[in-house]
């Protein structure tokens, strides 16, 4: 064979193999183009009938707009299975508990989600008005928490709305309640302020507990005068504050003269009683010396005289006294040694 022919059918069969290889490459990226599309639309599928719910949720199934099923925690589901099931509206709607991996009928049973923790509502500060007509700029919290996702879904709908709900009831019993004190009481007097805002919990608790939604505490970050009734406000504080002080001093002063005139009685009743004891020792002593006196005069006369003259002599005379006396004065009998 020609050599010249023999090099050009080794290069015909050598091109030949070059463009095969290209058209194998094609062949085998359409073949995984289309398993990846099997797989992408099998996940697909297969979400369409499945959910999950996560540690932080609570979730609602509807069917056709109607709840047909409500996830939970195990924690609030027993109160949510009797509230549901007190309700002829959700009679037929089934409660479960738990987290995780869940089952739907895809494209008619829709799921929606909704937060099981805490959540916090900032109010904006607004004006309110006190007992003694003036103008606080008060700017509280509240912190709520979704109670019941079925009611909540069906009265409220989402959380912008229930914080426009919270706020309107907020606003509007605070403002009740901050109008029957005055401004003093409301910056100063915490405890009371703590029993209003308890008062103020319970009652929206009683008004939105039926929409889903419970309180768990209201707070005031910050209460204030505005700047044009600061200086006559803190003036009336400084009265207020003064007319205290005067008053402690005076009750103070007060329970000083009623201590000090109860001492004062006590002191002299334990004197009376005392001169009453000494009055009825010396007493006693006496009766006791004249029994003494008594017997031993009775026992030897004579000598008793003599005792008590020697006593009488000892008492007025010493040795510079002259005594000019009667020889028979009693009292002389015996320096005259009769």
């Amino acid at each position: 064979m020609n050599p010249f022919h023999e090099f050009k059918q080794a290069y015909n069969e050598q091109k030949k193999q070059k463009q095969q290889v290209p058209g194998k490459l094609i062949g085998f990226l359409k073949s995984l183009g289309v398993i990846a599309g099997a797989v992408i639309v099998l996940i697909i599928i297969l979400s369409s009938f499945m959910f999950t719910v996560g540690e932080r949720e609570q979730v609602v199934i509807t069917q056709f707009e109607e709840i047909v099923r409500v996830i939970v925690d195990e924690d609030s589901y027993e109160a949510i299975s009797a509230e549901l099931k007190g309700n002829p509206r959700f009679a037929n709607v089934k409660i479960q508990k738990g987290r995780g991996l869940f089952f739907k009928i895809p494209l008619i049973q829709q799921v929606k989600r909704f937060p099981n923790q805490l959540l916090t509502y900032d109010t904006k500060t607004e004006e309110v008005f006190t007992l003694d007509k003036k103008t606080i700029m008060l700017d509280n919290y509240a912190q709520w928490r979704i109670s019941n996702p079925a009611l909540f879904m069906v009265s409220i709908g989402n959380i912008s709305q229930a914080n426009q709900r919270i706020d309107e009831f907020i606003y509007s019993k605070m403002r009740e309640e901050i109008g029957k004190i005055d401004a003093f009481t409301l910056v100063a007097d915490k405890d009371y302020v703590y029993n209003m805002l308890q008062n103020v919990e319970g009652y929206i608790n009683s008004q939105m507990e039926a929409m889903g939604i419970r309180i768990m505490d209201i707070r005031i970050k910050r209460t204030e005068y505005p700047d044009a009734t600061k200086p006559s406000i803190y003036e009336q504080m400084r009265s207020e504050r003064q007319a205290v002080a005067t008053q402690y001093r005076a009750d103070g002063q007060k329970r000083a003269r009623t201590i000090t005139a109860e001492a004062q009685r006590k002191a002299t009743v334990i004197e009376a009683q005392a001169y009453e004891e000494a009055q009825k020792i010396r007493g006693e002593g006496d009766a006791e010396a004249l029994r003494i006196y008594a017997e031993a005069y009775n026992i030897d006369p004579e000598f008793y005289s003599f005792w008590e003259t020697l006593k009488a002599y000892s008492s007025v005379i010493d040795e510079d006294t002259t005594i000019i006396i009667d020889s028979g004065s009693p009292f002389a009998r015996y320096l005259f040694g009769e």
